[in-house]
């Protein structure tokens, strides 16, 4: 287990630094937009925060001095009880706020990836945030998208993305990234995980373990059909061997504008409905591995004796670092099978902002 006494966290709001919490959380997970983060302190005799922190402040979360999270504060809670005053701090990353955001209703229809991020994330209302623009590849950034009135930003740059069978997602340090957000820099020393009930027990180190098996939203068969604005109609199918069941699906796609992206949206598509189906879940004891916060996108490895399906080798796909007075701090891994992954990609500069 680690020495967790060493462990720092730390919220940086507009030059106010506070490491010391009663109670935290902060999440990150691929398969959701903005991570989010929750600090509070209790029993406090009086209010030590500065008039000047506000709602809308930017601030960024580090783990033993390494950034973690850059993003907004959305909230502040204050309660005061019998036992003093209470207050609570929470936000979430940048992409909040392309989430919340809308683009504009007088939008021109089919727009790329590239003009996009252009027209909303660089420029616009938002080019005040502190994003910037990750590596991506040059033909990640063709894929087009109309805009319908009341779609959100995120919305919009996902729609793009998906039709060259990309992902978008926000690093922790407030760059938008494009393509595979498991390509990340791994740690030096793999982490693997034990869970035994036999002789090897002392080799345990998570506290539980939780697995899951859900076919319900995986096909055999995917179909994916659409017309681009010029009136062509295109068709294609992917198919998988991975169950015996067959199981049909039909997407109609109004976001492909050639034959080629859409059989690059139904690639994706059938990935990651069998991305959905398997699930490991750990909680671990302390925030880092090494002395490194523990990331998304890292590969670990699972053995154990007793939940036998689950042994293989796993990416975590998410993760939220916890303090609690009754638990202390840990983080609680959410995994998926490596070989589910969809894709290796490399990079190449193209935007900058």
């Amino acid at each position: 287990m680690p020495d967790n006494d060493t462990e720092k966290m730390a919220l940086h709001i507009d030059g106010v630094v506070c490491s010391t919490w009663d109670d935290l959380s902060v999440d990150s997970d691929i398969g959701v937009p903005a991570d989010a983060f929750s600090f509070s302190w209790f029993d406090a005799e009086q209010d030590v925060l500065p008039d000047y922190v506000k709602g809308g402040s930017n601030c960024t979360v580090s783990c033993n001095g390494e950034t973690v999270l850059t993003g907004i504060l959305d909230r502040i809670g204050q309660r005061v009880g019998r036992n003093g005053l209470s207050t609570n701090l929470s936000g979430r990353d940048l992409a909040g706020q392309l989430i919340d955001c809308h683009a504009p209703i007088d939008a021109a229809a089919n727009l790329s990836l590239s003009e996009l991020i252009k027209r909303y994330v660089t420029g616009g209302d938002l080019a005040n945030l502190p994003i910037t623009i990750g590596k991506v590849q040059n033909d990640w950034l063709k894929g087009k998208t109309g805009v319908d009135i009341g779609e959100s930003v995120w919305d919009v740059l996902t729609a793009a993305a998906q039709a060259s069978g990309q992902y978008v997602w926000l690093s922790a340090d407030g760059a938008l990234m494009i393509g595979n957000p498991f390509d990340v820099p791994q740690p030096t020393i793999k982490p693997k995980f034990y869970l035994y009930n036999d002789d090897r027990y002392e080799q345990n180190n998570v506290l539980d373990a939780d697995y899951q098996y859900d076919i319900s939203n995986a096909f055999s068969t995917m179909e994916v059909v659409g017309q681009n604005d010029k009136g062509k109609n295109f068709k294609t199918k992917v198919t998988s061997d991975r169950m015996a069941l067959k199981r049909h699906r039909i997407i109609n796609d109004s976001r492909s504008d050639t034959q080629a992206e859409a059989e690059k949206f139904a690639a994706k598509a059938m990935a990651d409905a069998w991305l959905d189906a398997t699930d490991l879940t750990l909680p671990v004891s302390g925030w880092t591995h090494n002395g490194q916060p523990w990331r998304t996108g890292w590969e670990v490895s699972f053995d154990s004796n007793v939940l036998t399906r689950a042994v293989g080798d796993w990416v975590i796909y998410g993760r939220t670092m916890l303090l609690s007075r009754a638990n202390g701090k840990t983080t609680e891994l959410r995994l998926k099978r490596r070989e589910d992954w969809m894709q290796p990609v490399k990079y190449a500069d193209l935007i900058k902002k």
